[in-house]
């Protein structure tokens, strides 16, 4: 298969300019869609979960991390020279950056927060970091001494031969081309819409998808999906041979989705430019970006043609609920900052369902590989299915997409994450059991 543009690419290698430079490996795969059926009922919609949890690194930080080392293997000012990565994040973000440097040849170096768990340390070095050191209160201080001390190491003796190249997490061009790829995917992946030419280009909006839902943290994700939103626009444009970029009378429509604690885009929102939060207060550490990137807030504040960004926030609890959701119906388990994304589509109806399962008593069985986690016949989970509402209840997808209905498609972007174990799906369990999150 030929090779192309990072910006472009959906095939399987990328070539380095000039000819005689080598070709690497993309470093992240083409996940698959999936319809649920279970969400669908809920949601009142139809949903579609792009699986971005069986990327190399559990997360869609494969695309984000693997395209930001490629961006740098690509500068030809590095041709012929040992280059060397160092990230700051002991979450997704540098384990991502662990595996798409290993998987390229190259060595990654991790420093992390003493506070980071170890669970998150262990599977930094079983993914095959050069090294992972701890030091300093919070992300920012590690880091510093990333900068100031580890990478300044050595300089004397590997000066001029070694690439020393610190990581960003989110704010970084070549992380939102890495994104954008996975919006790329759903173009060819979202089923035509029924009565219509499966060719054809459906000419009243630029993607068949009403809207796509994703989580917030410092905005990376978001900043490359709305960024292959407007590439297909412009590929549409082209193929019409118009002179002028389409109007769409349907837009695609964001909705970007944060819990409370780390809520920095509503926060921006709201004041109209980049506000810090004072600390990450939510469970949700994933999300911990005491500031969302500055193409974040532009995007919506003032999105493209075509794009409506329409922020949001839920709870821990909510949170909670959405992960467990996926692993009772999609057997899928991932972090909290994944699984605020399926309350929003689904909202007050598992609220409903709490109400109702609160008058009968759980009978665990085996499921998941774990009989801790999923409820089996006559439990308090399938009890509530049979008595929730036949018509869904509001939810923050319907509250802010006009138009939700049967046939409206709406995809969830399940971003993964590896920062989550089968022991705290059983604690947020029992939690939401005694009454979290019903003070809201």
């Amino acid at each position: 298969m030929g090779s192309i543009s990072l910006a472009t690419t959906t095939t399987d290698t990328i070539s380095l300019p000039p000819q005689d430079q080598p070709t690497y490996k993309t470093p992240w795969i083409e996940t698959p869609l999936v319809e649920s059926s279970t969400l669908s009922a809920l949601a009142g919609c139809r949903i579609f979960l792009k699986l971005e949890n069986t990327q190399p690194s559990g997360s869609f930080k494969s695309r984000a991390m693997g395209a930001q080392i490629l961006s740098h293997l690509n500068n030809p000012a590095n041709a012929g020279k040992s280059i060397e990565f160092f990230a700051s994040s002991g979450g997704n973000a540098g384990l991502a950056a662990v595996c798409a440097a290993k998987t390229l040849g190259f060595p990654c170096t991790v420093v992390v927060p003493l506070a980071t768990k170890t669970l998150m340390v262990d599977k930094l070095r079983k993914a095959g970091a050069q090294d992972v050191i701890k030091h300093g209160e919070t992300f920012s201080e590690a880091g510093e001494y990333m900068k100031e001390v580890i990478m300044k190491q050595g300089d004397d003796k590997e000066k001029g031969k070694t690439v020393k190249i610190a990581l960003h997490p989110f704010d970084n061009p070549a992380i939102w081309e890495g994104n954008s790829t996975l919006l790329d995917e759903l173009v060819e992946q979202v089923p035509a819409v029924a009565g219509e030419d499966p060719t054809g280009d459906h000419d009243d909006m630029i993607l068949p998808v009403d809207a796509i839902i994703c989580s917030v943290g410092g905005g990376g994700l978001l900043n490359g999906l709305v960024m292959g939103i407007e590439r297909r626009r412009q590929q549409l444009a082209k193929s019409k041979k118009a002179s002028t970029q389409q109007e769409y009378s349907k837009s695609t429509h964001f909705v970007a989705v944060e819990t409370r604690g780390t809520d920095s885009l509503a926060a921006a929102v709201a004041q109209g430019s980049l506000v810090s939060l004072p600390k990450i207060t939510s469970q949700a550490t994933s999300l911990g970006a005491i500031r969302v990137s500055e193409r974040t807030l532009e995007y919506a504040l003032h999105p493209p043609q075509g794009v409506k960004v329409h922020s949001t926030v839920l709870s821990d609890a909510d949170a909670a609920r959405g992960v467990l959701r996926l692993v009772d119906d999609e057997r899928v388990l991932v972090e909290l900052a994944c699984g605020v994304c399926v309350e929003a589509a689904v909202g007050d109806a598992s609220r409903e369902e709490s109400k109702v399962s609160k008058k009968r008593k759980r009978n665990l069985d085996e499921g998941y590989g774990d009989d801790r986690l999923s409820s089996g016949e006559n439990s308090e989970e399938e009890v509530s299915r049979e008595k929730a509402p036949s018509t869904p209840l509001q939810s923050k997808l319907k509250e802010l997409v006009p138009g939700i209905g049967p046939e409206s498609r709406v995809v969830i972007v399940v971003c993964g994450g590896s920062n989550v174990t089968i022991d705290g799906a059983v604690e947020w369990r029992s939690m939401l059991k005694e009454g979290w999150g019903t003070e809201n």
